[in-house]
Order: structure tokens, then C-alpha cells, then sequence
């Protein structure tokens, strides 16, 4: 402890100008007997006691009588650092009751005495006293203090539970009337031993195991303590622990008859256990692999990987064992967070029950797969921008520049009409930059314009009516260190521009109804499917805002303008619904394909999406067709145009059917027949007659390829 911790702090100092009187009435209110001397800075020049006072009485001063006489130059004083064992020792060898205290700049900051010591070390007694006392009541073991008379005085809770009285029925006994069995093992001079004595008794049907350890300063004995715990909680661990040998027992019986091999390894490699099933599977006798290295009799199972500190879970493969096929399971066993051994599971019987089984498997780890990649786009996780998926010239360049902003601090301005995909390049961008902080999306067209402050900036507690008790953080704040997305910007009303712009210029804020200032690191990505410029120009947006905010601008082009994106589009997207509706991948037609192209798009990857899933909900097989598709894209009156039959063609060729064979007519619903049987034929051509290859070339199952070709007496 230090004696800036102990010091009297609360203190009143005289000057040279200062006289008897104002010296008498100090030291009648204030009841002390040093006070120090000081000069304008607060320096000491001195001290004047009630000696001193009493010097100058005597020598018939006036009261009005200047103290500066009587003062005390040579002082005793200690710095308020000092440890407070060290400030006593120097009172002691100066033989006075007070001393000034001085700061590290050497002025006046305290007085300290013999009053303030002990205090000090009643306070820390009283700590000392109370931590005992809590750490005596909290303990799970019981404990009973006996003086050196043998009378108790102190009993914990958990002694209460255990003897079945409380505490204040049983202090001041002997301990020999709780405790008859300890009357004639425990004396006066078995208590005084040095090392602890161990005793067992019953007391109402508890078995306790009682430790007696002496309390005794140099030869003085003055007590001593009791630990007591419950033996009977040992005994229940006994019998849990004989049911879990009988249970050990039981799982190596079960293992034995299992119909899969199994086998134990340690954590050096060796195996320690296998059934006959392993046996079988490897024509050894249990003695000849019992004790072997896995690595050198079972290698193809690479049981011994699992034991590696980098595989912390099981695994799961096909594995060929012999002759035999083979599901291998891998299993670590861990004590604590280290491996100390590894099982394997081996199923080579009758694996073709299995493949049902692996094949719903596997379907619904597709399923988790894209449940997981959409959880990760939702809630702005790794999601990257190379996950943006595009095949056109402009969309490439585009996801190069967002990739080399990405790091920066500027502001970047996503332009673009609605569902371009504005939230996803905000995502893929705040993940490449590594920034530590979240992301963090406001739609400012959404927010009510009453809640805008306190949306974004937050506020303090009491703010207004119904505020959150200890207030609330707004969207700055919860985007420190990270990314604010401001989605749809053009919306935001001209009172707030104002307020957006100061904390974008400051970086800085305060919440509603409060008053301190909050400092925020946090990078701008601002989107809007309107023309700012136009809205500058009309007064509707403010010009120096749309500066700041014009840093690095991003503009995503239309749907409709990158019509080699909508095959890849429209493919991806069908997988998605696929997955949501729980049935197998479908395969969109070539027909279908070329009116998705030939469409417009003014709702853009929104748009495409909600046809997608409206076809999906309209089919019964697995192919996609023309018919399935909206009234309003079948009846397209316009031909595609030159952009748009580039990319069917690209579509087409990479799907095995010549560009020559599609038919892109204006009466799309008429020549759909005619175009699937030339796509037939074509993939007959292909496939050199071979039915099977023909299905797969167009995607669809061999059932339905046989059902189109009776459809059109195709031989």
C-alpha cells in the first residue's frame, strides 16, 4: 500500500502572509496537528504545528501576528509513492506524528500521520477478515475452526450440510460433543502436531473424512482447523466407476458382434483393438494384429492421419482393401485437447444396400452446401467478389477495379439500376478489404425520416420518451473498423445529407440527446439506382456530399446489356430452386435458353430470378422448356439481336448442338417441337446413334429422350 492511498487528502495550507488567527481556527475545525506552509505555486516552505502556536503564545503574540517566525523549515516530508511501511519507519526514527506529502512535481498534496496508518492497516485488516470469511462460505469443502480449548467457533455452510446442525447451534461447543468418536483419538497434543492428522467418522448416517491441521505462531498453540468431506460422494464414485467397467465391457461385446470392422489405435499408431469382422476382412488372427503398427498392416485405412494434430474431426471416404470395396470412417479420441488414439470403422459388406443411402447423402450435402453459401452471402461472411457470377468483358473488368479498391479507406459509389446486384459487390468488397469490423447494411429508402438521427448516430439514455435504458448504438458505431453500406442514398432526405457529410469529413459524432463526442473508423459504400448528377442539378442531392461520395464509382451495368451472363445466370439459379424445392438438378432447353436471351430484363437478376422460379413451380420433368416460361417472353415480337445470338451460340456449342441446328424464329411457340426433334436428331448425329451419350449431351434423362423420340417417330 502507498501513502498516497492512506494520506490525509482533504487539507487546508497557510502562507507567509497567513497569521496566528487564521492558524488557531484551522486547527480548531479541522482537528490536526501539522499543517504545511506554501508558497503561490503550492511549493512548501515550511510547516507550522500547535507548537508552534503554542511557541508564539507564550511569547504574548497577537493572534493578527504573522506565522512566518514560527515556521517550521526543516520539516519532515515523504513523496505520496513511498510504501506505506516505509513512511511509518520514518516517523518513527524523526519521532514526530505527522509529515508533509509531496507529489512527483514537488508540490503539497497531503498530510500523513500515525492516524492515517492505522487506518490503513484497519481497512486492510477488515479486507483480510472479509476475503477469509467469503472464501470460508463459499467453500464446497466443510470447515470447522476450534480454539485451543477445543471449542468451536467458526462453521462453514458446507460443515453445516454435512453435520446436519447450523452454525449457530454448534459454535461454542466442544468438538468432542459433535464429534464422540474424536474424544479419545484426538488430544491437546495430537492437535499441536506439525503435520496433518486424517480421521474418519459417521455422523447421521454420512461417512466424512475429517483433516486436523494445527494452528499454532512459533511454540504457541492457539487452534486448530477441521476439513471435512463427505466420504460417502467417494463411495457413489466407486459404483459409478465399477458401472462404467461393466459398461467398457458391454461396448467391447457389442464391438465384437458388430457387423462392420472395427479398429482402436493409441495415440503412437499401434492398434489396440479389433473385432472378428477385421479379422475376416484381413485373414489374421486377432494375436497377429493385436499390437502392430496400423500404418504397416491396414495402410489403405490412413487411420494414423487422424492422430496428426491438423485432423480434429471425422472423416469419411471409399477406400479398396484387398479385393474388397470399402466406406472408411475415421474417428479422433481425444482427453482434454490432445489425441490419444483414433477408431476406424470399416463397411465392406453388401455396400450395395448403401448406395441408395449415399446418393440421398450426398443430395443433401448439396442442399447444405448451398444453404451455407446463402447463409454467407445473408449475413456478410466470406462471400467474395470472384463469387459474382459473369462471363462478359465489362462485368470482368468491373470486379478487377472493386478488387484493387478493396483495400483502400475512399469511398466507393455503386451505380446501377435495381437488382444488378449492387449488395453483393458492397459484400465482396468489405471482405477483401480484411477490414476487422462488420458489415453493416442501412436501406436508406426505408427508414422513416423521423428515425433517421438515431438510426444512424444512436442515442444516449433518456434521450426522449421510451429510450432503452443505457441507450442505443446506431449504425456507425456498429460499423466501426468495418464497412456502413448506405443502400439506396439517392433517398436520403437533405437534413441528414448535412449530418452524413460532417461525420464522413470528422469522423466523428454524438449520439442523440447526448454529449460526448464518438470517434468511429468506418468505410462509405453508398449505392443508388438513381442519376445523382440530375439530382445535384435540381437541388435534390447536395453537391458537396455527392463529391465526397464520387470517389471510386462503380457502375454495374443492366442485365439486358451483358446477355452472355443470362445462360450462366439462369443456370445458377435453377440449381438454387432446385435445392429450395427439394428435387434433382434441372437442365434449362436451348429454346428456352434463346427467349431468356431475347427478354429485355428491366427487373434485371431480380427479375430473371422470379421467372426462373415461377417455371420451376409450372414443370414436371427435369428440363426447363419454352412453354414453361411466362406468356409475355414467349410472345416475343422482336428477333434477338446480334449481341444476344453471340451468346446463344456460345451456349449452344458448349451444350454439344451446333449453332446451325437452333431455330430462334419470331413464332417461338409454334417451332418449339420442330427445334427439340433437330436437337434430337442432332445429338443422335453427335453421340454416332448412341442413345445414352445423345440423353446426356442434351440433359436430360434417357426415360425422356426415348418418350421424344416415339414423340417424333425418330428411329
Amino acid at each position: 500500500m502507498f501513502v498516497k492511498e492512506a494520506m490525509t487528502h482533504d487539507f487546508k495550507a497557510l502562507s507567509l502572509e497567513s497569521t496566528l488567527r487564521e492558524a488557531v481556527r484551522i486547527f480548531q475545525n479541522d482537528k490536526i496537528g501539522l499543517l504545511p506552509v506554501v508558497d503561490a505555486n503550492n511549493l512548501l516552505l515550511g510547516a507550522f504545528s500547535r507548537y508552534s502556536l503554542y511557541r508564539a503564545l507564550l511569547n504574548d503574540c497577537s493572534l493578527d501576528t504573522l506565522i512566518e517566525p514560527y515556521i517550521i523549515h526543516d520539516a519532515v516530508s515523504i513523496y505520496e509513492n513511498e510504501e506505506l511501511k516505509d513512511a511509518s519507519l520514518l516517523l518513527t526514527e524523526h519521532n514526530t506524528a505527522h509529515a508533509i506529502v509531496i507529489s512527483e512535481d514537488n508540490r503539497v498534496s497531503g498530510i500523513f500521520g500515525h492516524a492515517d496508518i492505522n487506518r490503513s492497516y484497519q481497512l486492510e485488516y477488515s479486507a483480510v477478515v472479509n476475503s477469509l470469511n467469503s472464501l470460508l462460505q463459499q467453500m464446497h469443502t466443510g470447515a470447522l475452526a476450534v480454539d485451543h480449548t477445543g471449542k468451536i467457533v467458526v462453521m462453514n455452510p458446507a460443515a453445516e450440510s454435512m453435520c446436519g446442525r447450523t452454525s449457530e447451534s454448534t459454535v461454542g461447543l466442544a468438538l468432542s460433543e459433535l464429534f464422540p468418536d474424536l474424544q479419545d483419538s484426538l488430544t491437546s497434543l495430537e492437535l499441536q502436531a506439525v503435520e496433518p492428522l486424517i480421521r474418519h467418522v459417521t455422523i447421521k448416517d454420512r461417512k466424512l473424512l475429517i483433516t486436523c491441521n494445527s494452528l499454532s505462531n512459533e511454540d504457541h498453540y492457539w487452534g486448530g482447523l477441521f476439513l471435512l468431506q463427505d466420504f460417502t460422494d467417494y463411495e457413489t464414485i466407486a459404483g459409478e466407476f465399477d458401472i462404467n467397467k461393466k459398461l467398457e465391457l458391454a461396448l467391447e461385446k457389442t464391438i465384437e458382434m458388430s457387423y462392420d470392422a472395427f479398429v482402436l489405435v493409441d495415440k503412437e499408431g499401434h492398434i489396440r483393438r479389433v473385432n472378428q469382422a477385421t479379422c475376416e476382412l484381413m485373414k489374421m488372427s486377432k494375436d497377429k494384429i493385436m499390437h502392430t503398427s496400423v500404418h504397416e498392416s491396414l495402410p489403405e485405412i490412413r487411420l494414423e492421419e487422424t492422430l496428426s494434430a491438423g485432423i480434429q474431426r471425422e472423416s469419411f471416404e471409399a477406400v479398396m482393401i484387398g479385393k474388397h470395396h470399402c466406406m472408411v470412417t475415421r474417428v479422433p479420441i481425444f482427453q482434454g485437447n490432445e489425441v490419444v488414439g483414433a477408431i476406424g470403422r470399416i463397411v465392406y459388406r453388401n455396400l450395395n444396400k448403401w448406395k441408395n443411402v449415399m446418393n440421398r447423402l450426398d443430395n443433401l450435402e448439396k442442399e447444405v452446401s448451398y444453404y451455407r453459401a446463402e447463409l454467407s452471402i445473408l449475413g456478410g461472411s466470406e462471400f467474395d467478389i470472384d463469387d459474382i457470377l459473369s462471363k462478359s468483358e465489362e462485368m470482368r473488368q468491373l470486379k478487377y477495379l472493386a478488387r484493387q479498391a478493396a483495400p483502400g479507406f475512399s469511398t466507393v459509389l455503386l451505380l446501377g439500376e435495381s437488382g444488378t446486384g449492387k449488395e453483393l459487390f458492397a459484400r465482396g468488397i468489405h471482405n477483401a478489404s480484411r477490414r476487422p469490423g462488420r458489415f453493416v447494411k442501412i436501406n436508406c429508402a426505408a427508414v422513416p425520416i423521423e428515425l433517421w438521427e438515431s438510426e444512424f448516430f444512436g442515442y444516449a439514455e433518456g434521450a426522449f420518451t421510451g429510450a432503452k435504458r443505457g441507450g442505443k448504438t446506431g449504425k456507425f458505431e456498429d460499423a466501426n473498423n468495418g464497412t456502413l453500406f448506405l443502400d439506396e442514398i439517392g433517398d436520403m432526405p437533405l437534413s441528414m445529407q448535412v449530418k452524413l457529410l460532417r461525420v464522413l469529413q470528422e469522423r466523428e459524432f454524438e449520439r442523440v440527446g447526448g454529449n460526448q463526442t464518438i470517434h468511429v473508423n468506418v468505410r462509405i459504400i453508398a449505392a443508388t439506382n438513381k442519376d445523382l448528377e440530375q439530382m445535384v442539378a435540381s437541388g435534390d442531392f447536395r453537391e458537396d456530399l455527392y463529391y465526397r461520395l464520387h470517389v471510386i464509382p462503380l457502375h454495374i451495368p443492366p442485365l439486358r446489356k451483358r446477355a452472355e451472363d443470362i445462360p450462366l445466370l439462369a443456370t445458377s439459379v435453377s440449381k438454387k430452386f432446385s435445392h429450395l424445392m427439394g428435387i434433382e438438378p434441372i437442365t434449362i432447353s436451348p429454346v428456352a435458353i434463346s427467349l431468356l436471351m431475347a427478354h429485355h430484363w428491366p427487373g434485371n437478376v431480380r427479375e430473371l430470378e422470379n421467372v426462373i422460379e415461377r417455371a420451376m413451380n409450372c414443370m414436371n420433368g427435369r428440363v426447363l422448356e419454352s412453354h414453361h416460361l411466362p406468356d409475355y417472353l414467349v410472345n416475343i415480337n422482336s428477333r434477338p439481336n446480334s449481341e444476344t445470338k453471340k451468346a446463344l451460340s456460345t451456349f449452344t456449342n458448349n451444350s454439344g448442338i451446333p449453332e446451325n441446328e437452333q431455330t430462334t424464329s419470331v413464332y417461338y411457340k409454334k417451332k418449339v417441337s420442330e427445334a427439340e426433334k433437330e436437337a434430337i436428331e442432332s445429338a443422335l448425329q453427335l453421340a454416332n446413334g448412341n442413345r445414352t451419350a445423345a440423353a446426356k449431351i442434351l440433359g436430360i434423362s434417357r426415360s425422356q429422350f426415348y418418350k421424344k423420340m416415339n414423340m417424333f417417330n425418330i428411329l
